[in-house]
């Protein structure tokens, strides 16, 4: 518990007494989170989350609410048995090799830096062969709010997660409301019925879970991919093979938009940037993009990805 520094400002039990009193509570936390197991329920008590309304920058416009960063705030104890669950089944995905390698986020000895050292090595693996490349950068909107619970826990099986555990994921995922805080106001409680819960542990390791399925729909259009959870990275070869590339890119990014539409995530092409990297020239244009998905992205000479800044360079 000791590694757990914040819970909610409704806990009738600040998180500095668990801390303090760890050899004393403890035991009888552990009496709780076993009964959760044993029963595969999540404790309803737990699934309430206060939001702190908070500026993104000091001289930021406060009568605009998108100027407001969300941070939520869960129940102490809820992030001891969210944690908890979160090591017992991150340790089971990556003993059994459950999770792509192409996912870097939030895995162990993985990072943005891991992701962005991928993405660098394949680009100049194919412009050492003389090749132009595209790097495509898609947005996606909400990700993590907008995961659907059914699709959620049919993934989850396929992975081998059954009985009680998945019954107890269920729980965990159902019936969870929150309420904002925006001094002094705070807003009614209101249910959440999609998505992961924000400030859980556990969340970023279901969402692994529910975009794993994108790597395979995506290689199969020979397109290179590396993901930091939301963000995803594409890389296309344009010279090799330009006809043939042409035809992967339209039918790939038609299959992704279709699996993201399934999934009941939302491809925002108008914030989808394409990088065109190389000296060879190619014969990208508006055409390569599927007209399905609307306007084609103009390609840009400078980009952020994962924190990064990238600008047009040659091998």
């Amino acid at each position: 518990m000791n590694s757990i520094h914040s819970g909610a400002p409704s806990d009738p039990c600040p998180h500095f007494i668990f801390n303090k009193a760890d050899d004393i509570i403890a035991p009888h936390l552990q009496t709780v989170i076993n009964s959760s197991f044993s029963s595969a329920t999540f404790p309803e008590c737990w699934k309430h989350a206060e939001v702190n309304a908070l500026l993104k920058k000091p001289t930021a416009d406060p009568s605009d609410l998108k100027n407001f960063r969300p941070i939520s705030l869960l129940p102490f104890p809820a992030k001891v048995i969210e944690k908890t669950v979160n090591k017992q089944l991150t340790t089971f995905l990556e003993d059994n090799n459950l999770l792509d390698p192409s996912q870097t986020g939030f895995r162990t000895n993985h990072s943005t830096e891991t992701a962005l050292i991928s993405v660098t090595a394949d680009i100049r693996t194919l412009m050492n062969n003389g090749e132009k490349v595209a790097l495509i950068l898609l947005d996606l909107s909400a990700a993590f709010d907008t995961v659907c619970h059914r699709t959620l826990i049919t993934r989850l099986r396929s992975t081998w997660i059954q009985g009680q555990a998945l019954d107890w994921i269920a729980s965990f995922l159902s019936n969870h409301s929150q309420r904002v805080y925006l001094p002094p106001f705070r807003s009614e409680p209101t249910e959440i019925i999609c998505g992961v819960p924000q400030g859980s542990s556990l969340s970023p390791t279901l969402f692994n879970v529910y975009m794993s399925p994108l790597t395979n729909i995506v290689r199969k259009h020979d397109i290179i991919i590396t993901s930091y959870a939301d963000d995803t990275q594409l890389i296309l070869s344009l010279t090799k093979d330009p006809a043939s590339a042409k035809t992967n890119l339209q039918e790939g990014m038609k299959d992704v938009a279709d699996w993201m539409r399934l999934s009941r995530l939302k491809l925002n092409s108008e914030k989808t940037e394409v990088l065109i990297l190389g000296n060879t020239p190619s014969a990208w244009d508006d055409s390569w993009w599927p007209t399905a998905l609307g306007t084609a992205p103009t390609p840009t000479d400078h980009a952020r990805n994962l924190g990064s800044y990238w600008t047009l360079f040659s091998p």
